[in-house]
């Protein structure tokens, strides 16, 4: 303690501190600075560069510094050391690596990326049968999907989201019980996987067949691997999901790890305690698949699967959960399948389901080996892999810290209104600066599997009005795509679709609907993918007259970054007409005693204005996209 005050004494303030992490972007730069008195040589030693070295720092006015351009993907530390000109001996500022600064840095091209989730089901006929039914053997293909690439590269889309496409566990397995199938005919839901390093073989029927002219059977992984070829092609990454908080209760594994998972005689019973394996003698089922413990969450039960035994976050009961005496064996297998799909099909990310029911070191470890896999064997495009956590407000703290690239809270949920929706973003963007890691990044779509559709949640039962439904699902994109986030399409949000997804049997959009939001959608990602402001720039909500409550109409903020400067305005109103003022900011550096000049990119109209003071004037539904000059 006495030889760390010393230390504090000759140099303090180290940015950024030990223990920090630190978020980045490859083409971003840090900066590490001290104050220090003068005549020292003060280093910063890191990895950032290779292997660890001590990097001089420049000395001005009390401060020593040094700013690194980050070149290389990956997980680095630092400290800081000095020591005086004639000594040979190096002071360390923090002696312990594992207590250095931690530098997570991703690849650039994610917060420039537009991402589309794809539900494989979701591609089979153009067109709905007349009695609404698509046909056994119909459902969605990797060659469906195939097909659509090019609409999706002219969306600007350059991330593809695959839900999970593995063989679906039979015991316990959901149906649709209002489904025009009986429920042994229904395929059951994808997030209960019976095999993770397998391929569901209808989603891989060769319907073009190029692996046989004579039939459709295929190999599963050859379809799967034409199909990434083939986004890659394009500019399209892929990106999978991985289920790790629960299997499906009839896992592959499950006979030979019946370790790997909790049981009770009542599987949705809270209250009923947990059998242990010594209960097998008194004829307790311990280890039969038919008394896996089912998965809950949030008040939720989900009965066609199975929880593991991460050994955390396990429901209370009765009695104590039996602990797993082969945990790090699972571990080890749970950590080798991204590496599969990487080796074999050159996946370039994955998004994880209910990644907060999964301890956060283990993510750790998971994370940190796949990327350096991925770097060592060169297997995908990127030469590295993205991981994306699924929460609500969950430990996103303790997810971004674990490694994962961005994370993504209630969004979907919170685009009511400006006031349900301000209050979110001040919270996920870290106003304070407390919550998060310096440079953390959000995941953020108005709807996916998990919520009813964006429609339907806006406007009931008039979600099937083409207008009304054509102003809420662009208003909401383009919230989506111009706030500063990672954007998401949900398959069937440029169609307008308002039905639920059916998890659990097949299901079908109707492609060649008149009602089409894609010219939409590319004129605003253009827009987004053009300027840099609008992808990585900083973020403020600009207030209106209206204020802050269930009336207002208006939601209003600035991007900015270098010299590119832009108000977007929305009115989430999609009955009415929005009229008010909004007041400008003076981080936006204009003189507001000069004209300045308001160019929309929607409209393509330019409008001179002076003072703080705008008025704006929006139909329902309608926005700005206002580049900002004088």
């Amino acid at each position: 303690m006495e030889q760390k005050q010393v230390v504090e004494s000759i140099i303090s303030d180290v940015k950024p501190s030990p223990g920090v992490i630190v978020k980045r972007l490859t083409g971003e730069r840090i900066r590490f600075e001290c104050k220090g008195k003068e005549g020292l040589l003060v280093e910063v030693w890191t990895d950032l560069l290779g292997r660890y070295h001590g990097h001089g720092m420049d000395y001005k006015d009390g401060i020593y510094s040094k700013e690194f351009e980050l070149k290389e993907t990956g997980f680095f530390r630092a400290t800081i050391r000095w020591r005086a000109p004639k000594s040979k001996h190096w002071e360390w500022y923090e002696a312990s690596e594992d207590n250095f600064a931690e530098i997570q840095v991703d690849p650039d091209y994610i917060r420039k990326s537009v991402v589309y989730n794809a539900f494989i089901r979701f591609y089979g006929h153009k067109k709905i049968t007349r009695k609404g039914m698509v046909e056994f053997g119909q459902s969605g293909t990797f060659d469906d999907l195939k097909k659509r690439l090019d609409e999706l590269k002219e969306m600007g889309v350059k991330i593809l989201y695959l839900n999970p496409i593995h063989p679906i566990g039979e015991l316990y397995r959901h149906h649709n019980p209002h489904d025009h199938y009986p429920s042994y005919m229904q395929p059951g839901c994808p997030y209960s996987i019976k095999d993770y390093k397998a391929i569901d073989p209808e989603v891989a029927i060769d319907k073009d067949h190029s692996q046989s002219p004579y039939s459709s059977l295929s190999e599963p992984i050859k379809e799967f691997r034409e199909m990434v070829k083939e986004a890659h092609k394009r500019g399209i990454k892929v990106y999978m999901d991985l289920v790790f908080n629960h299997t499906s209760h009839d896992f592959i594994l499950q006979r030979l790890h019946p370790e790997w998972f909790l049981y009770k005689e009542n599987i949705k019973s809270l209250e009923e305690p947990y059998i242990y394996p010594e209960e097998i003698k008194q004829g307790k089922p311990w280890g039969d698949a038919k008394h896996t413990f089912c998965a809950y969450d949030h008040g939720y039960w989900w009965d066609d699967v199975a929880q593991l035994n991460w050994e955390y976050k396990i429901p209370k009961a009765s009695n104590e959960p039996p602990k797993n005496p082969t945990l790090k064996e699972m571990h080890e297998y749970f950590k080798s399948i991204p590496k599969f799909w990487i080796k074999h099909v050159g996946i370039d990310g994955f998004r994880c389901d209910v990644a907060y029911k999964v301890p956060p070191s283990f993510w750790k470890e998971c994370i940190h080996e796949a990327r350096a896999y991925a770097k060592k064997t060169k297997a995908n495009k990127s030469k590295d892999v993205v991981f994306i956590a699924e929460s609500y407000v969950d430990d996103l703290k303790e997810l971004l810290e674990a490694g994962f690239t961005a994370t993504y809270g209630d969004y979907s949920n919170k685009l009511y209104s400006p006031l349900t929706l301000k209050g979110y973003l001040d919270y996920m963007y870290n106003i304070s600066g407390e919550f998060f890691p310096e440079g953390s990044q959000f995941f953020m779509f108005p709807e996916c599997h998990d919520f009813v559709r964006h429609t339907k949640k806006l406007l009931g039962s008039l979600s099937q009005d083409e207008v009304l439904g054509s102003r809420a699902n662009k208003s909401r994109w383009l919230l989506t795509a111009m706030l500063p986030g990672i954007p998401m399409i949900f398959n069937g949000f440029e169609k307008l679709e308002w039905q639920q997804v059916n998890l659990f049997s097949y299901s079908d959009i109707d492609w060649e609907s008149d009602k089409d939001l894609k010219e939409f959608i590319i004129k605003v990602n253009k827009i987004r993918n053009k300027h840099e402001a609008l992808q990585t720039g900083t973020y403020e909500y600009v207030p209106s007259n209206q204020g802050l409550n269930e009336a207002a109409q208006l939601f209003s903020f600035t991007r900015m970054k270098g010299e590119e400067k832009f108000l977007v305005t929305t009115n989430m109103d999609v009955n009415n007409t929005a009229i008010a003022n909004i007041y400008l900011p003076d981080s936006l550096g204009l003189d507001f005693n000069n004209e300045y000049k308001l160019k929309d990119l929607m409209s393509k109209k330019t409008y001179t204005r002076k003072g703080k003071e705008v008025l704006i004037l929006l139909g329902p539904g309608d926005s700005h996209v206002f580049k900002v000059s004088q």
